[in-house]
């Protein structure tokens, strides 16, 4: 603390990302801390006489040469308030008067820093992995029905990969901004669905089995009442003209036989 002649609080505001931070704020920022002896207004104005140009009025080699200026002023203000950000931390780690809130709040600082370089990581590889199963060659989804298994193609495995790399595109519909749920029906439903989704194809494929016997049971069960029609024929027999009539043709009794006179 005596090289940088700063404190917990300095550390708090320069522990920023300072790969995310806008020109003008980073090269402030840095003044801040070199040249301490300037106000805002001071830095402003040096900044301004430094690096502005107008680029109807200057020429183009002045304009280049600012350009230029303003790359390398920009290159050290980030060398210098990342180091300067590495001197505070290993600082305060060593220095003796640290309260024990503040020991904690460093103690939770490390562990967040770990915690977010692994989630990272392991984010990163859970992406890889899901880019490399939906490849090319994927042809699908395979689903145990019974003893048999099958399969369920997909049209755009890219597209489905890029859409499951993030779990909350699951749930995130289920929710609200807030991130209170508003479709409990709907997330606890899809939520058993995925981890079940065999035994529910099964489940449906022995039901449509069930309904196709009940459906022939019940047709064989109820033949048809409509009275079959039969056609009237004559013929000949032994020289003896014979007529069914109607239905008689089932029953002898009512053979009827009609002689012709020659």
């Amino acid at each position: 603390m005596e090289e940088t002649g700063g404190n917990i609080e300095d550390y708090v505001r320069l522990n920023a990302d300072y790969s995310n931070v806008d020109n003008n704020t980073l090269l402030r920022e840095y003044y801040k801390q070199t040249k301490p002896h300037l106000d805002n207004e001071e830095i402003n104005f040096l900044m301004e006489d430094n690096f502005s140009y107008d680029e109807e009025i200057e020429e183009e080699r002045d304009i280049r040469k600012k350009k230029l200026a303003i790359k390398e002023e920009v290159a050290k203000a980030k060398n210098f308030l990342e180091s300067t950000k590495s001197k505070y931390y290993d600082d305060i780690r060593l220095r003796p008067g640290v309260t024990q809130e503040q020991q904690k709040a460093m103690e939770f600082f490390d562990r967040y820093t770990k915690e977010q370089e692994t989630v990272t990581e392991r984010h990163n590889d859970f992406v890889n992995q899901t880019k490399d199963y939906f490849n090319s060659d994927f042809k699908g989804f395979d689903f145990k029905v019974g003893e048999k298994k099958y399969r369920y193609g997909i049209q755009n495995p890219s597209k489905v990969a890029d859409k499951q790399s993030n779990i909350t595109n699951l749930v995130e519909k289920f929710f609200d901004k807030e991130g209170k749920i508003q479709d409990k029906q709907g997330y606890h439903k899809a939520i058993y669905a995925a981890e079940n989704i065999d035994t529910i194809a099964s489940h449906f494929y022995e039901q449509g089995k069930a309904d196709a016997v009940r459906d022939v049971v019940s047709n064989s069960k109820n033949p048809s009442t409509e009275i079959r029609q039969t056609s009237q024929s004559d013929g000949f027999k032994n020289g003896i003209k014979v007529k069914v009539l109607g239905d008689s043709a089932n029953d002898s009794s009512k053979l009827s036989i009609k002689k012709i006179k020659i």
